[in-house]
């Protein structure tokens, strides 16, 4: 059906009554006075309650048919449109709701067109289209909502394609702009948490940012509308990104508002420790004052510490300093930590003795070293009770602007440098600014909808870009929690952590699930709502194998530290009001979260292709990277008009849903033919039949056809190379896609990087030693 303004599903007459009274003054005074005050009274009206920004108003022609194209949030999305436009706006109005004396003036005075939505038939709907396609040949404009329904979930719905025939029936040209809302889910008016109105608002005064994008051919599908206004809607997270607050000044206030709230569980230590907002605000203050005469004058700070309160303190100490902070991977070999030191200048390494005592850190010369010992020593009670009694009982603002004089912090300011794990060649330092943290941070809370009550499962570290923004920056965000776990491995300890602590959100990988399902019970996880798995690849076989055990689907996400560094994932369907929203579908990486863009371009021309069609995945938002540390020209080659190219192959279905074919550097180019590595190394997997990762294929170089695969399996693979070749040509496989059984190679273990991630580059450096390049 052609969307309405309102959306009727679940919308009760109750609920249309406190509408009405809530908009009474209004339709009052639109009843009254004459149509050139509609403007200003609704202006006084909205900013009275709200903060409206309207943006790309000039792409809205003086004159001409304008059809916007708009993402549907709450029940009062038309408003702020119709307010934020140049021109005045025509909607389309349920005729049911005329039944109620003050949305029928409203519909009167703004010159709805009306379509009977309990008469739905070929013959209405016809009568409606075409009246709105007379309505743009008259030079007018129109706004619909395609979704037909209000989002239950903040992502967009799928789009309904009534107005590519609306565009049919027109005899003029008309521009086509795509139009997007953004600070509306979370309203009153909006589905999240429930119905509408029966609730109460998260904010008593909200901004509202509205942005008239770029305009579409009228030759638009439905899925290239969507992809437009989602696009739309990229770019308004990048114009609302200036407007944030860095993320450690936001966790500043939230320390001053809710100081005895659960805040971090530690596990790193023999006895759990757990900390309320107050107290990591206080052991963070005494810390950064500790450190400050430690720390020189340098802008880049290395940090040589486990996933732990501790290390989260460091962090906040450090970024309430103004300093740009370098966790190190120590999971890495000393010749990438001692790279990443001098690519970064790091001149002071914070770290404990006991972290040191069993991960040894070598650093170059000139570097000093920093134990946290130390600190517990010298830092006396009566500071920690002073720092206490600070947040306790000092406003937020004044925290914020004279105890710690964050004034001068802008969110352009880089917050951390995080070294890529070398995967696919040598680390690279990716900048992020504390736009890109809140900015992605943000996008999330609204994808999986975090809030106060949820508790994060941080298993990843901070020299990890999912650990650094999501762990430790993200709950604070939301006034949630998170337990921090060192070490992801720990089937057992993560199961009775997650079943003590009863955990909410976890966040893994699919190398770390097997783990879990050998070593874990049954109840362990019976609290988590949702588990998202990144890094790698998630098989449906493992995922159907664990929700079976645990009773909670994995999810799959995506996204990469350049993008800071979620980009798109796959969430539980939602039912609200008798509607349901999809946000799963097994196979892909999900949808773009809300704030990000994808599309899929050429690979040789990097222009967009057609939806359904495979190519290169790029990625816009607010949540792309400043650039390469000291790397300008990798920088341009890999971001381009805002948009970042991922190096990761798919396609995306016209509902938005975004499948991988493989990544660029997981191809071999055998006889002129690109063979996706992955797809070979799963097809080899499913016919083992087992979750558990017992092989990785790559690929060396070979002089007749260019190149030849190469596949290492564990000893205890259950089948010999030559039947499991046998079988794989059963499977109707391109001949140049299938190994030869002479190129399989056992080693003692598949290499993999901390993250659980298969580390491709010593899997070819193990491949050419077995074959002898």
């Amino acid at each position: 059906m052609l969307a309405l303004v309102f959306d009727p599903s679940g919308l009760e007459w109750a609920d249309l009554g406190v509408v009405g009274i809530l908009l009474f003054v209004f339709g009052l005074l639109c009843w009254f006075a004459a149509p050139i005050m509609l403007h200003p009274i609704g202006w006084i009206l909205v900013h009275t309650f709200w903060r409206l920004r309207a943006s790309g108003r000039q792409h809205i022609p003086k004159s001409g048919g304008v059809l916007l194209i708009s993402n549907h949030v709450s029940y009062i999305d038309w408003l702020f449109i119709w307010l934020g436009s140049p021109r005045t706006v025509r909607f389309i109005a349920s005729a049911s709701h005329s039944r109620n004396w003050f949305l029928r003036q409203l519909i009167k005075v703004s010159k709805s067109i009306s379509v009977d939505d309990e008469k739905v038939g070929p013959h209405s709907l016809n009568a409606t289209f075409q009246a709105v396609a007379d309505a743009l040949d008259r030079g007018e404009v129109v706004c619909i909502f395609p979704e037909a329904h209000l989002t239950r979930t903040g992502a967009l719905l799928p789009f309904h394609r009534g107005f590519e025939r609306i565009l049919k029936l027109t005899k003029q040209p008309v521009t086509v702009l795509p139009v997007h809302l953004m600070h509306l889910w979370g309203s009153i008016f909006s589905y999240k948490h429930g119905r509408i109105i029966r609730k109460w608002p998260e904010q008593l005064s909200l901004r509202v940012a509205v942005l008239f994008g770029t305009p579409l051919p009228m030759t638009a599908t439905a899925g290239e509308a969507k992809q437009a206004v989602q696009r739309t809607g990229a770019e308004l997270a990048i114009l609302e990104a200036d407007l944030r607050r860095p993320v450690h000044r936001e966790f500043v206030r939230r320390s001053a508002r809710h100081p005895l709230r659960k805040y971090l569980i530690d596990t790193s230590t023999a006895k759990a420790r757990v900390m309320n907002y107050g107290r990591v605000f206080a052991g963070s203050l005494c810390l950064r004052n500790w450190l400050k005469p430690r720390i020189g004058t340098e802008q880049f700070v290395g940090i040589w510490l486990p996933t732990s309160v501790g290390s989260a303190l460091v962090n906040i100490a450090m970024a309430w300093m103004r300093r740009t902070t370098v966790n190190l991977n120590y999971t890495a070999g000393p010749d990438a930590v001692k790279s990443a030191i001098t690519q970064s200048s790091v001149k002071t390494v914070i770290t404990s003795k006991k972290f040191v005592h069993r991960m040894p850190l070598e650093v170059p010369d000139g570097v000093t070293v920093v134990y946290l010992e130390d600190a517990l020593g010298e830092i006396t009670k009566w500071q920690r009770i002073a720092a206490y009694l600070k947040v306790l009982l000092l406003p937020g603002w004044w925290l914020d602007y004279v105890t710690l004089r964050l004034g001068g912090h802008r969110i352009e300011d880089i917050a951390t440098v995080i070294f890529s794990s070398g995967s696919t060649g040598d680390p690279k330092g990716v900048m992020l600014s504390h736009r890109n943290i809140a900015a992605n941070i943000s996008s999330l809370i609204t994808a999986v909808d975090l809030g106060r009550e949820d508790c994060i499962h941080s298993l990843l570290p901070f020299f990890h870009s999912f650990g650094y923004t999501i762990t430790l920056w993200g709950p604070s965000q939301a006034g949630a929690s998170a337990l921090y776990h060192p070490d992801p491995r720990q089937a057992k300890e993560i199961g009775e952590q997650a079943r003590t602590y009863k955990t909410t959100i976890l966040l893994s990988t699919a190398t770390f699930m097997r783990f879990y399902l050998r070593r874990c019970e049954p109840d362990d996880f019976k609290s988590v709502r949702i588990l998202i798995c990144g890094a790698e690849r998630l098989p449906p076989a493992l995922a159907a194998e664990f929700d079976a055990k645990f009773g909670v689907l994995p999810l799959e996400g995506y996204g990469c530290t350049e993008l800071s560094p979620v980009a798109a994932a796959n969430i539980p369907d939602k039912v609200v009001a008798k509607l349901k929203q999809v946000g799963n579908k097994t196979g892909t990486i999900g949808q773009a979260i809300p704030g990000v863009a994808c599309r899929i371009v050429n690979l040789d021309t990097q222009e967009p292709i057609p939806l359904g069609s495979e190519g290169m995945l790029e990625v816009l938002g607010a949540n792309v990277m400043v650039g390469y540390l000291g790397k300008p020209d990798m920088t341009a080659k890999v971001v381009r008009e805002g948009w970042y190219t991922t190096g990761d192959m798919g396609r995306i279905d016209d509902d938005g849903f975004i499948t991988l074919t493989g990544r660029l550097s997981r191809f071999a180019k055998i006889g002129g033919e690109m063979v996706p590595l992955e797809r070979v190394e799963e097809e080899l997997q499913s016919i083992l039949d087992t979750n558990d990762r017992m092989l990785a294929v790559t690929s060396i170089a070979d002089e007749k056809r260019g190149e030849r695969l190469i596949v290492l399996h564990l000893k205890a693979m259950a089948m010999t190379p030559r039947e499991l070749c046998d079988k794989l040509g059963e499977r109707s496989m391109p001949n140049l896609w299938q190994p030869d059984h002479r190129d399989f190679f056992e080693v003692e273990e598949i290499p993999v990087l901390g993250t659980g991630k298969l580390d491709i580059r010593s899997v070819q450096v193990i491949a050419k030693q077995k074959a002898g390049k």
